[in-house]
């Protein structure tokens, strides 16, 4: 049983250049690269799509320290199994859920990334408000959603900028990515997203 590749996928358009792309609004790369280097336009990229590029292509030093974060969240894990254990405080076990929960909804594609943005900023204040009232359980379970989401965000944030940079250094990878629809083009005067 064979698989279909990017090249197979029906919804993969192939362009050869930037002005075979129906209503793009540049027909030259370097046109486009100036445009983003002013900040008038940016690359917008699909985080599975770079996740997948950084496994394969991104620096070695990115890959370790998109390693370390995940290795974090599963030693922090194991901690709360073992705090509870040693405490008797069971609800500390809590924490392996509300770690899931918060890595579900912290990746960077979720449809409420916004609102999740939000609360993960506001979860430190809410820590510290556990914190200071002694609700010490509170404060642990706040404290692991908080940290989840910084590790997603911190590794979606260091594949998501590789992956962007190196699309804006290749033309030819520029137009695979974007026939597959795994990057999009905004112009940040209009707010108009161009994608395939």
């Amino acid at each position: 049983m064979t698989h279909a590749g990017p090249a197979d996928n029906p919804a993969t358009r192939r362009f050869v250049s930037l002005a075979e792309i129906p209503r793009f609004p540049f027909d030259r790369f370097d046109e486009m690269q100036a445009a983003i280097e002013a900040r008038s336009f940016n690359v917008g990229v699909d985080s599975f799509a770079a996740a997948a590029w950084a496994d394969r292509s991104g620096s070695r030093v990115r890959r370790c320290a998109v390693a370390f974060l995940s290795i974090l969240l599963l030693v922090a894990a194991a901690a709360s199994i073992v705090a509870a254990v040693l405490t008797g405080d069971y609800l500390l076990l809590l924490a392996i859920p509300v770690q899931a929960f918060s890595f579900y909804l912290s990746q960077p594609s979720s449809p409420i990334r916004k609102w999740v943005t939000v609360a993960g900023a506001a979860s430190l204040a809410v820590f510290l408000n556990f914190l200071f009232n002694r609700w010490m359980t509170a404060a642990t379970l706040v404290a692991y959603a908080g940290l989840t989401f910084a590790a997603v965000r911190a590794a979606a944030f260091l594949n998501n900028s590789a992956f962007r940079r190196a699309l804006l250094a290749d033309e030819e990878m520029f137009l695979e990515v974007y026939g597959r629809g795994e990057c999009s083009l905004r112009n940040n005067r209009t707010g108009q997203e161009h994608r395939v």
